[in-house]
């Protein structure tokens, strides 16, 4: 035997006896297993936001299910039973399809014209009687439901689905309380049949069900169907044209995919645009191809492609556990968070959320975005407690390795003092958030770097912290609520955090929220600042203190944008006398940057003239530069930045020529203009009616040109633009000739009065012709455009028939380089 410390067996002893009396307790109230909740660990997320919406021709394999479960709910409204509750449970782990099958069977139209009213609605983890059951009376009565109270809410309920058929479905279920399901059933007992169509990974959600259950335990795909969805994502090109190396391997990697839908997307996502065999056989040969009967399935797959990606794209997808599940998320908003915590540039940013995308499928073509729930899950399994959200109304412990905390919509009260490891604090966006002690959250912050606080309401101590932050990079503050701006307690620290009085000392500041500076001289210390937007340069700055923000002496200063216009939402308005233009122009002089900024946004700019360092060919690294509403007659001379990659034009209201001047100061010189410009857009040069003729060797790597509401532009150089590729016209009422581009692939022309004459000997790569012009006619030359396979014709009511060798010319989809994938035709 071996002996055991006095004090270890005290302490056993106790605890078997308040497990003793737990149990008491259980007896006593005839409580079961099922009673209690199972929750999920808090770093294992479960669902993603759904809805109802599927496109039915990408769905491989799933066409017997859906026969199988439609079949099934249509005879179920044939049976005359007393309970018109009936549930039917789509049963499978994470990744095979449950949600899809759920939305083909809601979209059939035999099971749509047989019920009355349908509502589908995304459970995810909180099963929220209440706020489940204000959705569904939202979806039958077609408008939004502002109750709260779960009584009110099933009585409306219940009062709109009386003796009615009705629909539900609810997605990705996990509770497993009977109690719930029961309160939640009550008002659907009233009508003539409820039909509940449920998806969860967990059987046990099922068997708890108090009335009629069908399972539906879902299958993987069969080999047929699961080469079949492979090859419609990892191949960019027809099957028959794909090296037999490639086709051996990819069944092989199919095999081991074990027919997981999301496996075998996120694989051939992953695979895409590879093409060394090499790769391919080192994806078959992983060792983390060891797949069980279980959620976790799908976690290696998703790890490998992890394990594929570069180190900082590795860190990206880590801090995106920052953010909870179901969030609706920004793609600025995630490249802001990339670049608070990777420091990279904000381009390098988009071309790594095109990566997030293609090899995890988290993003879609839209500006929101839902992150799928195995993304989540793996984001939370890596991060090892590195970055932690803190998402409750009750005190928090943070633990001491957190280094990155985010803080949700509904965290409230004390916040633990912050371990000394932190180095940045987040509120995340449309997140309402009030800390009331501060001052021990920020006790050990001196070695913080990031600190965001959107729509935060300050607590009075926060800004007597701020000059102590001196390792603090980037700061930003947003939407502060008017009612705490109003409140004369908030005013005396309102100035600091605005003014920011002590920036002074945050000598190591990267980034800045916009700010409207009543001392810009403080900005003199900031010599590490890599992004700054000064707000309100146009009420009066002095122009001496100007001159000692010594922003010329800032070599680190990458991003900087200036704002002579007299108000923003995100600025505390001051009253300010409005200086004259000359002002405006001797401010922008003193303002000079390092030459190694990157990007210029210069708006509401007054001066007629601008100042001389706009365009001096000492800038090598600027890359971006943005004018918007400037008053000047003409443009700067922008042809000498060797480096400009992208130039945009906005809302230039007095500039009526484009002349050479804007290319070079001397018109002798025979150089090249704007080497690197990549993309060039004008919008909203009402009056500018001519753009001069340019030489042949201005905009040799130009590739796309925008030129929007420009109502008398005549003409544009005829000069050939050898490397425009994208071309795009809207609102130019005057503009009769479009010049010669060889490499065109798209044009789009919109809200011509007059007829564009199109050249087809001039475009012979065009791929995307888009019209909309409403004196548009036909042009028996659009026959020659032999490489067209998209022609959009929207709102040309002059435009004839399309006659029938064109129409077979741009249908025919197989065979032949003349091919069109695309023709859509409205109002012609």
């Amino acid at each position: 035997m071996v002996a055991v410390p006095d004090e270890l067996a005290v302490k056993t002893r106790k605890l078997i006896e308040k497990f003793q009396e737990i149990q008491c307790y259980s007896d006593n109230f005839s409580l079961s297993e099922n009673d209690g909740e199972r929750r999920l660990a808090p770093d294992i997320g479960c669902s993603w936001k759904t809805s109802s919406v599927v496109f039915e021709q990408s769905i491989l394999g799933r066409e017997n299910d859906k026969e199988f479960i439609v079949q099934k709910l249509l005879s179920i409204g044939d049976d005359n039973v007393a309970d018109p509750l009936y549930v039917m449970a789509i049963v499978g782990m994470g990744g095979l399809g449950k949600t899809t099958l759920a939305q083909l069977t809601y979209n059939n139209p035999r099971v749509s014209s047989s019920f009355n009213d349908r509502a589908w609605v995304c459970v995810s983890d909180q099963f929220d009687v209440s706020n489940i059951t204000r959705c569904i009376i939202a979806a039958v009565k077609r408008e939004k439901c502002d109750l709260s109270e779960l009584c009110d809410l099933q009585e409306v309920l219940q009062d709109e689905i009386k003796g009615k058929k009705i629909l539900i479905v609810l997605d990705d279920v996990w509770i497993e309380r009977t109690d719930c399901w029961e309160l939640f059933f009550m008002p659907m007992r009233r009508t003539k049949l409820c039909t509940i169509i449920v998806t969860t990974r967990s059987e046990k959600v099922a068997e708890l069900m108090p009335t009629r259950t069908d399972f539906y335990n879902l299958d993987c795909l069969d080999h047929d169907e699961s080469w079949l969805l492979f090859t419609k994502v990892a191949f960019t090109i027809d099957q028959g044209n794909v090296p037999l190396g490639l086709v051996e391997i990819g069944r092989a990697i199919v095999q081991k995919c074990k027919g997981l839908p999301l496996a075998i997307k996120t694989l051939g996502s992953m695979l895409r645009y590879e093409t060394a065999e090499e790769r391919w056989r080192e994806v078959l040969d992983s060792k983390l191809w060891d797949l069980e009967q279980a959620r976790n399935e799908v976690l290696p797959s998703l790890e490998l492609s992890y394990k594929h990606m570069p180190i900082y794209l590795k860190r990206c997808l880590v801090s995106l556990s920052l953010y909870p599940k179901d969030y609706d998320i920004n793609e600025l908003e995630v490249i802001e968070l990339w670049n608070y915590l990777i420091s990279f540039k904000v381009i390098e940013m988009m071309t790594s959320m095109q990566l997030e995308a293609k090899n995890f499928n988290g993003f879609d073509d839209d500006d929101q975005h839902i992150m799928h729930d195995l993304i989540h899950d793996l984001a939370c399994f890596l991060s090892t407690g590195e970055f932690f959200r803190l998402d409750g109304d009750t005190f928090v412990e943070i633990p001491q390795k957190a280094r990155y905390i985010s803080i949700q919509d509904g965290a409230s009260g004390k916040i633990s003092v912050a371990p000394p490891s932190l180095r940045a604090i987040l509120v995340l966006p449309r997140a309402t958030v009030y800390i009331d002690n501060p001052k021990e959250l920020f006790s050990n912050c001196e070695k913080l770097r990031v600190l965001v606080l959107d729509q935060h309401r300050l607590g009075p101590a926060l800004p007597d912290f701020m000059g102590r932050l001196k390792l603090l990079r980037h700061l930003k503050f947003e939407s502060l609520e008017e009612a705490d701006i109003d409140d004369p307690s908030f005013r005396p620290y309102m100035y600091h955090i605005k003014g920011l009085h002590e920036i002074r000392c945050l000598m190591n500041l990267h980034t800045l929220p916009p700010i409207h500076f009543t001392h810009i001289k403080e900005l003199r210390s900031l010599n590490e600042i890599r992004e700054l937007t000064i707000t309100g340069l146009g009420v009066g700055l002095n122009i001496d203190d100007a001159k000692e923000a010594l922003l010329h002496t800032k070599r680190h200063l990458q991003f900087l944008r200036l704002d002579f216009d007299n108000y923003s939402e995100e600025m505390v308005w001051i009253s300010y006398d409005s200086p004259n233009n000359n002002q405006n122009l001797q401010l922008l002089e003193c303002l000079r940057p390092h030459c190694s900024l990157e990007e210029l946004i210069i708006t509401d700019y007054k001066s007629p003239k601008y100042p001389s360092w706009l365009g001096d060919s000492s800038f090598m690294n600027l890359t971006q530069v943005m004018l918007s509403s400037c008053r000047s007659q003409c443009l700067p001379t922008l042809g000498h930045l060797r480096s400009l990659m992208f130039l945009h034009f906005h809302n230039m209201p007095l500039v009526q020529h484009i002349g050479q001047e804007f290319c070079s100061h001397s018109p002798s010189v025979k150089e090249g203009s704007f080497p690197s410009l990549e993309e060039l857009v004008f919008n909203e040069m009402t009056v500018c009616s001519e753009w001069s003729e340019v030489n042949n060797c201005t905009f040799p790597c130009l590739c796309t040109l925008k030129i929007c509401r420009a109502y008398r532009l005549m003409s544009l150089p005829l000069v050939p633009f050898m490397s425009l590729t994208s071309l795009e016209l809207d609102k130019c009422y005057s503009l009769t000739k479009i010049p010669a581009s060889p490499r065109l692939r798209k044009l789009r022309i919109r809200c011509a009065t007059t007829s564009i004459s199109i050249e087809p000997q001039h475009l012979p790569l065009l791929r995307k012709l888009h019209l909309s012009c409403d004196n548009l006619q036909y042009c028996d030359r659009l026959t020659e455009l032999s490489c067209l396979d998209e022609l959009k014709l929207l709102g040309c009511p002059k435009f004839p028939p399309i006659p029938g060798s064109l129409r077979q010319q741009l249908q025919t989809l197989l065979g032949g380089l003349k091919i069109l994938k695309k023709l859509i035709s409205k109002n012609i």
